[in-house]
Formats: structure tokens, sequence, C-alpha cells
């Protein structure tokens, strides 16, 4: 299927193109093409087994925010703002931009572009723009730490396994800009962090890993930029207690603070977190700068390759019903 502005395409918008797909078997992989241009719509995927490629500049975008009040004058929340939802398995997503152009402030929040509530995805050359929580990656936790549920986009499916490969992609954002629950490996990609509409404290992750998962963020020769002259970005905090989030072989600009990492004021949450940093030019500089509670050791690369994070079931080569 063909998406584009063009008289000769088969839709002009991408949810008319999916709400067709939807309607086929999802276990077969199928394909839609997206011409150049400029999509302003939300769009919500729920199948399986779907190839997304962009062709040219496709720039998704929509600006929905977490302070946005609905119909009763409720604030929507973060989890009903994303540009672009996914909810399946076995996809691959290529040169998209999804952005929510919703900007910052105390009254817009959370403004969400990409929701992955999916399992064997594989994004490449993609970029990701917003602000704060740019990019979830699901699963949601258990509960909301302050309401009484998350609410946002209906969920019709829950997966045994979240697993999630970026590669050669583009994200950017100022608070939590990546944050969820899934095992995510990051290959090659640049995390570009925003100022801060106040310049004050940002930071690059939020995982929520769950306890037991053997892996949450992988960051596997990334490149952390920054906005010059900006209040110093810490590389993660823990949305909940069992983050877990590793940097290997990566490089960081001078916005990184030196102290890494932050306990989102819990001291408790230094106990259960596991953060750790590979193979970093100034290993030993950076152990006597770190939080004590992270691990910073100049070895031990080997270990994080993405068949190894990934268990062997390599999703990103082939997408047959057995993988």
């Amino acid at each position: 299927m063909l998406v584009g502005k063009e008289s000769f395409c088969d839709f002009h918008t991408i949810q008319e193109a999916i709400d067709v797909l939807e309607q086929s078997p999802s276990n077969e992989m199928a394909m839609l093409t997206i011409l150049s241009g400029t999509y302003e719509e939300e769009v919500r995927i729920y199948r399986s087994y779907l190839h997304i490629i962009g062709i040219g500049q496709v720039d998704i975008r929509m600006h929905r925010y977490a302070k946005e009040r609905d119909e009763a004058g409720e604030e929507i929340g973060t989890f009903a703002t994303p540009t672009l939802f996914l909810g399946g398995s076995h996809l691959i997503l290529e040169n998209l931009t999804i952005s929510n152009t919703a900007g910052q402030g105390e009254a817009i929040g959370q403004a969400v572009a990409v929701y992955a509530h999916c399992d064997k995805t594989v994004f490449r050359n993609c970029t990701f723009k917003g602000h704060q929580d740019t990019l979830f990656t699901g699963p949601l936790p258990p509960a909301p730490k302050e309401r009484l549920k998350f609410g946002g986009i209906p969920l019709k499916e829950h997966h045994a396994h979240y697993r999630q490969l970026y590669q050669h992609c583009y994200m950017e954002g100022t608070v939590d800009f990546i944050f969820g629950g899934t095992t995510a490996y990051f290959e090659d990609c640049e995390i570009h962090s925003l100022r801060h509409h106040k310049n004050e404290t940002s930071y690059v992750t939020a995982a929520s890993t769950p306890q037991g998962q053997a892996y949450g963020y992988v960051f596997y020769r990334c490149y952390l930029t920054g906005e010059p002259n900006m209040t110093p970005v810490f590389l993660g905090r823990p949305w909940r207690e069992y983050a877990k989030t590793v940097f290997v072989d990566c490089k960081m600009g001078e916005h990184i603070d030196p102290r890494g990492w932050d306990n989102w004021g819990n001291p408790d949450n230094e106990t259960t977190v596991c953060y750790q940093e590979y193979g970093g030019s100034e290993a030993d500089l950076l152990r006597g700068q770190r939080v004590p509670w992270a691990d910073c050791f100049e070895a031990g690369t080997e270990a994080w390759s993405k068949e190894q994070v990934f268990d062997g079931v390599a999703f990103w080569r082939s997408f047959d019903r057995s993988g």
C-alpha cells in the first residue's frame, strides 16, 4: 500500500491505510510505503507483522499534551498524547520522523511522540522529537504512583515480552525523554538533550524495568549530545525501583552531570537499581565522579551484544512466525 499526497496513492493519510490493513490477516508481513511529506495526524496501530518505510522526509506530527482537557474538563494525561502508538509485534519502521510539537512548560506537561507498547520491533533511521517523555517503551508499570489509573490509549494486547531495537536513530527531549519498562537496545543512536524551559535539571532516561527482567535499557555505541550552556543532565533516574540502564562504548558530551545518576529523591532506590557504564574512554575519571551506587568499568563490553541481550532471538533478521 502507498500513502502520499499524490492522486495515484492508495491513501492520503496514514491512519486510513492502517485501518484497512488491520482488517486483513495479521500473521503475514504487510508493507506500507509512505511518500515524503508532513502528516499531521495521530496514528494508532494495533496490527502485528507490519513493515512501514518512509521515502524521503516523512514527518508524522501531532501536538497532544498531558495538561490538555477532555470533554469532561479533566486532564487527558501522559498516555493519551502520543503521535504514534504501536500495540502489536513483529514490526519494522524505517526512515520516519515522529514528532510531538506541543512544546514544553507547566501548562503542557508530558507530550509523547511514540508509545511503543510492542514486542520484536525494529526502528531503523528514525527520528523522535519532543520534550518531556518523548519516547515511551511499554509496558506500563503495574500501577500509577499518583493517579487511580494510567488512562490513555486502550491496550488490546499484552505481550509476554517487550523487546525493541533502535538502530541509527535520533531522539531528543528534556525530562525523562526515554522511559518505560521494555528491554530496548539502542545501537549507534544520537541521544540529544534539549534545554529545559527553565534551564532546570533534566534526565535522559527513566526506566521502569520490571523486577526480575534481565535487561532494561542498553545504549551501545551511542552519542549523547546536548545544547550549549545548559544545566547538567543526568543519564537516568528510576521511574520504578528496579530500573536497569547501561551505557556501553558511548561518547558523552560535557552536558552530562559528572555524578551520572539520580535516585529520584528516594535513597532506597540506590539498593535496587542497576546503573552501569562500560568501555568509556575516561573510565578511571568517571569512577571517581559517579555516584557510588552505580558501576563504571573499563572492560566487559563483549557481554552487551544485541544477540546476548535478546537471548538469541534475532527478530531483526527474521520475522517468521516461529521467531
